[in-house]
């Protein structure tokens, strides 16, 4: 950035409400914000496209799956790549004050360690990486939370704001390149790939290269990770995304089935019935949202 004026500064006023120093949105990147900083905390996770993030004098690429932490006091603004509508850099943000960070520490003890090192006024920004899509589905419950307010809202996020921000530092802490934390950046890599790319004729060793390790180690760790071993996980994204398709589209079953991996529509339609006790068609009919 070549101008050099002083960044705005948000005093969240106007996004927290009384009684509540959360505030959770899902917003779209322009070209219109000026470069500010905050009175508070903010976690940024990159939704969807790409774009630039430029932040206390550094300019970081934001690709989808990133996650950002930036503390109190740190100058950065975003930016999409393009101006094209059809690909938009859409992020969620979770910002919160410093008072509801003491809240959480003294509510939940075992998180005293976390909410320390997130209140450390020294804390720089630094960026994490989606894994296994563990913080997509963090930011989706949270916005789910807010702006549905069911009973109980405030107290589950809460109990949410602790798990994203665990998340986070267990990330932080194993990202030193020692000897002992590589295989553990290593599986998450991979996790983070199958998650990404499981509509992709995938395999096992093409995914080990990919992670630096053997086929043997590979699937140890996924099993050790997930659960689960590689096809079995592998599997297991593919249906999860065919079951959101055919709950929330009208696309047909070959489409979906295709769009999730299966050129062989025989034999999606047998796996899923294993997987879900029921057919395409009967889960679709079950489950179609109106």
């Amino acid at each position: 950035m070549t101008s050099r004026r002083a960044a705005d500064v948000m005093t969240g006023r106007e996004l927290f409400e009384e009684g509540l120093p959360l505030y959770i949105n899902r917003a779209q990147e322009s070209f219109e914000l000026r470069e500010h900083s905050h009175e508070f905390a903010e976690i940024t996770y990159i939704s969807q496209g790409a774009g630039t993030h430029y932040i206390a004098g550094e300019a970081v690429p934001a690709r989808q799956g990133s996650i950002f932490v930036i503390p109190e006091g740190h100058s950065h603004v975003f930016r999409p790549h393009t101006t094209d509508k059809n690909k938009p850099l859409v992020v969620y943000n979770c910002t919160f004050t410093s008072a509801f960070l003491g809240e959480l520490r003294a509510a939940f003890p075992a998180f005293r360690e976390v909410g320390d090192f997130f209140a450390d006024p020294c804390l720089r920004w630094f960026e994490v990486k989606d894994a296994g899509s563990v913080h997509d589905t963090l930011f989706q419950e949270l916005y789910r939370e807010y702006y549905g307010r069911p009973p109980g809202f405030a107290a589950v996020l809460s109990a949410l704001t602790v798990q994203l921000l665990t998340a986070i530092y267990r990330q932080r802490q194993l990202a030193p390149e020692t000897r002992d934390a590589k295989p553990a950046l290593s599986i998450a890599e991979a996790i983070a790939h199958m998650t990404e790319h499981y509509a992709s004729p995938l395999k096992l060793g093409e995914l080990a290269a990919l992670s630096k390790l053997s086929e043997r180690q590979l699937g140890r760790l996924l099993r050790r990770h997930t659960g689960m071993s590689f096809t079995e996980y592998l599997q297991h994204l593919r249906m999860t995304a065919a079951c959101r398709l055919l709950a929330s589209t009208s696309e047909r079953v070959a489409d979906v089935a295709a769009s999730v991996g299966y050129a062989d529509l025989k034999f999606f339609n047998r796996l899923f019935q294993a997987k879900t006790g029921v057919s395409p068609r009967v889960y679709r009919r079950e489950h179609a949202k109106r």
